[in-house]
Parts: structure tokens; C-alpha cells; sequence
């Protein structure tokens, strides 16, 4: 006999806090995982939450997952499908199923356990979260963008507004690196051969890897776009100095001139 199970993985745009969960889940065994909570509520519901922003629930009803958004003052519970970045990914539990292999975007496995169920939700997380980046890192390409149509134009004015754009940038990247930690496995794999193989399916179902690469490469390019504009306007500022210095010289010389004219009129 088969078990169907179901993981939905949601952006939150909160902390969600462990004295949140205990009390909305009196009596729930909690745990960490790689700087996350997980909540064994029931053998086959747990609440995963993560550090940067997303939160999984495995075997909840679509109601009770709304109800719960609603509780924590997420304005969007009621239609977070639509408002917010979510994904879904089923699982089949099944004798037959003796290694974890991911076919037709579900997992089938003969094993459901806390640790099984918070290395898809670890992964699922992960996914999620790179969403959220890729969004935010689509519209500083935006951006950037519009910086370079009116890079010509750049004065040494606009370099506070360039400086703010930058830091925007550093945030970004450490954000990723320190949060998301998208390129390590969790502790929890180095002793279990079917577990990692989960997750380096998943990993790759999920094209975390290559989306990762991606950000790298569209971050780098900001980095350097920001750089060339700074160049810029350094350039232009420089510029500026040159012909201020140039404009005190040929004062001084039309003075030098005038006084000498003067002295050899007397």
C-alpha cells in the first residue's frame, strides 16, 4: 500500500520564530537543521522553517496551511499561490521503492522519516529561495540597465546614488553565501548513502547548481557594471579638477601679466 505525501514550500515574508511554532504547535518535538527548525508535529506532518525566509509543510491541508499564514499576520495567506513564491513537490511512500529515486517530478521512496522529510524540505527551501534572489536580482539587472543608457551622462552628483546601488549589490551576495549556503550539503548526509542520493537528485531536479551559477555570474556583472560607472565618474571628476587647476594657472598669469603691465607703465 502506498502513502502519498505532499511538501509545499512557501516564501515568508517574516521570521517565523521557535516560541511561534511551540505555541502554535503545543507538544511538536523541535529540532535544528543547517541554522533551520524543524517541527515533527504528527510521524507524517512536520513544519520546516528555514533561515532565510521560506517555510515548508509536509501533509498539511490546504487550510490548515492558510490558517496558519493567517495566524502569523501574512497578508497574503489567503492567496499565496498567487502572491507569493511557492512550490509543490509530491512524494510516494512505497515498498517497492527500496532506493530514493525521483521520477516524473515525485519522490518515491520505501522510507518517510524526520530525517528524509528535512532533506527534501532542506532542498525544496533552498529552491524556493533562490527564486526569491533571482527576483531581486532581476530587477537590479533592471536597474543597471538603465544606468548604463545614461552612463554618458553620469556627474559626480550621482555618486552616492551609484555607492547606494553598489552596497545593494554587496548585500545580495553575502545574503546568498551566508544564508542560502546553496553549495554545501547538509551535516546530516555524510552518514546516510541513500540520503545524500536524495538530495543530489533533488539538487539536480531542482537545477540548484546551475541556477546558483547564474546569480554568481549575473551578480559579477553588476559588481563590474557598478565599477565601470564609478570609473566614470571618477573619470569625470578628475577631469574637472584638471581644468579647475588649469583655470587658477591662467588666472594667475592674466594677475601676473596685469601687475607686471601696471609696474612697467609707472
Amino acid at each position: 500500500m502506498s502513502v502519498n505525501i505532499l511538501f509545499v514550500c512557501i516564501e515568508i515574508p517574516k521570521i517565523v520564530t521557535k516560541n511561534e511554532l511551540e505555541v502554535e504547535f503545543p507538544g511538536m518535538m523541535l529540532s535544528k537543521i543547517e541554522n533551520s527548525l524543524v517541527g515533527e508535529i504528527t510521524n507524517n506532518k512536520l513544519i520546516f522553517v528555514s533561515s532565510f525566509g521560506v517555510i515548508t509543510f509536509c501533509n498539511f491541508a490546504l487550510e490548515e496551511i492558510q490558517s496558519f499564514l493567517s495566524r502569523l499576520d501574512i497578508q497574503e495567506a489567503q492567496h499565496y499561490k498567487t502572491a507569493l513564491i511557492n512550490q509543490d513537490y509530491p512524494m510516494v511512500v512505497h515498498s517497492q521503492y527500496t532506493k530514493p529515486i525521483i521520477d516524473e517530478h515525485t519522490i518515491k521512496y520505501d522510507k518517510f522519516d524526520k530525517a528524509t522529510a528535512s532533506i527534501i524540505s532542506l532542498a525544496l527551501s533552498q529552491s524556493v529561495g533562490l527564486e526569491i534572489r533571482e527576483r531581486t536580482l532581476e530587477m537590479k539587472m533592471t536597474e543597471s540597465k538603465k544606468l548604463y543608457e545614461k552612463i554618458e551622462t553620469l556627474q559626480v552628483k550621482d555618486r552616492a546614488k551609484l555607492m547606494k546601488f553598489a552596497s545593494s549589490i554587496a548585500k545580495e551576495r553575502f545574503d546568498i553565501l551566508n544564508q542560502l549556503y546553496l553549495l554545501d550539503k547538509p551535516d546530516i548526509l555524510w552518514d546516510d548513502v541513500e540520503l545524500e542520493s536524495l538530495y543530489n537528485q533533488l539538487s539536480l531536479q531542482l537545477e540548484l547548481k546551475s541556477r546558483f551559477d547564474v546569480i554568481e555570474y549575473k551578480i559579477s556583472y553588476l559588481k563590474e557594471s557598478v565599477e565601470f560607472a564609478k570609473d566614470m565618474i571618477n573619470q569625470k571628476s578628475s577631469e574637472f579638477l584638471e581644468w579647475i587647476i588649469i583655470w587658477l594657472i591662467v588666472i594667475e598669469i592674466i594677475f601676473s601679466v596685469y601687475n607686471f603691465i601696471k609696474d612697467f607703465a609707472k
